[in-house]
């Protein structure tokens, strides 16, 4: 039987938190709430204390604001997803929460299949997450980036060398290798196993190393906040940046910034 995953339901209204826990079918959805707060503050302390999978959140309580209060875990709890509860429809907030990686934005009065939907899928969300960590490029970039060359390396391949000079360039870019192959008028097949035999990479490593390696340089200049360092190496989505990112260097991007060291263990 799959475990089920852990939730922490942070709402100031008593009705609307206690209606949520008591009302919704948690069983079926395969999870189980394992604590309450009633405001942003002890509710940012209970999710340090007991690192849920899923954090429901309201963005206006007493003390701090749901909004605030994922940005302070967004970077220490990666694995988990956030789901906001509010009474305002205003575009600031939910900008400011896609920004986040929050992918739940549910309006109050809530409607009971909608949470149950947005729960489900971040459910599952998780657990595919999980299910890909076993083959996922991101176990292997922490070994792979000791060895990462410096950019200007002579492949004495032209192909190789165009691959090289496009990701340099366009980095913060899409761009995968179906594309650029086709620009160069050879298959995807061969471009990636010539890739892989001159730089000993595949295309995607590369790409990514070379995009972290830009985003610690960035990371080291003051004026440049954290946040801004994501779309500026070709990420979208802040959080999957954060775990990558912390998967090469063993750190989260605001730990890297504030020059701490990788965690014990990682």
């Amino acid at each position: 039987m799959e475990e089920r995953l852990r939730v922490l339901v942070i709402e100031d209204e008593d009705i609307i938190r206690k209606g949520l826990v008591m009302t919704t079918d948690w069983k079926a959805l395969g999870l189980v709430v394992i604590g309450e707060a009633d405001n942003g503050i002890d509710g940012e302390e209970l999710a340090r204390k007991l690192r849920p999978d899923i954090i429901v959140t309201d963005i206006a309580m007493p003390g701090q604001d749901g909004l605030s209060l994922i940005g302070n875990l967004v970077e220490e709890l990666l694995d988990s997803e956030f789901i906001i509860i509010s009474g305002h429809a205003q575009f600031s907030y939910a900008q400011q929460a896609l920004h986040y990686g929050v992918k739940g934005y549910i309006l109050k009065p809530i409607d009971p299949r909608e949470f149950a939907t947005v729960l489900s899928k971040s459910a599952e969300e998780i657990r595919a997450r999980a299910g890909r960590r076993g083959g996922d490029e991101l176990l292997e970039l922490k070994e792979l980036s000791a060895s990462f060359p410096q950019s200007g390396r002579d492949y004495r391949d032209q192909y190789i060398q165009s691959a090289v000079k496009t990701i340099e360039a366009h980095y913060a870019e899409a761009l995968n290798v179906a594309d650029l192959a086709e620009h160069m008028g050879i298959s995807e097949r061969t471009l990636s196993a010539l890739f892989k035999e001159k730089t000993g990479y595949t295309f995607l490593e590369y790409l990514t190393l070379y995009r972290m390696q830009n985003a610690a340089r960035l990371l080291q200049q003051k004026e440049i906040q954290v946040q801004e360092v994501a779309p500026e190496v070709g990420y979208k989505d802040y959080r999957y940046f954060c775990r990558v990112f912390k998967g090469c260097f063993g750190v989260t991007p605001l730990q890297y910034k504030r020059g701490e060291k990788k965690e014990s263990g990682s």
